[in-house]
């Protein structure tokens, strides 16, 4: 899955939006790592999906809450070069 944004809201809770997402496989509960070429970021745990208030103009992406901290800028997350890799 391609990272495309990241949101972090004030509850601590982070969403992140990822395109080229499977809809066959669950991904709720699985641990995945950010990856953009050799650089690898600490482990993140998709808590569950989450509504997109755009979805009729994004349905190739879903969006998924992330209580962990998520070692990603805006302008990583935007940049297209992140993916999540299954542990």
């Amino acid at each position: 899955m391609s990272v495309v944004e990241k949101f972090e809201l004030s509850d601590g809770v982070t969403i992140v939006a990822c395109k080229g997402c499977n809809s066959n496989v669950d991904v709720i509960g699985k641990r995945f790592y950010p990856v953009s070429g050799d650089k690898v970021r600490q482990p993140l745990t998709i808590v569950c999906e989450r509504k997109m208030l755009n979805q009729q103009s994004n349905l190739d992406q879903k969006a998924f809450e992330i209580r962990d901290v998520v070692d990603l800028t805006q302008e990583e997350a935007r940049s297209g070069g992140w993916q999540l890799v299954v542990e």
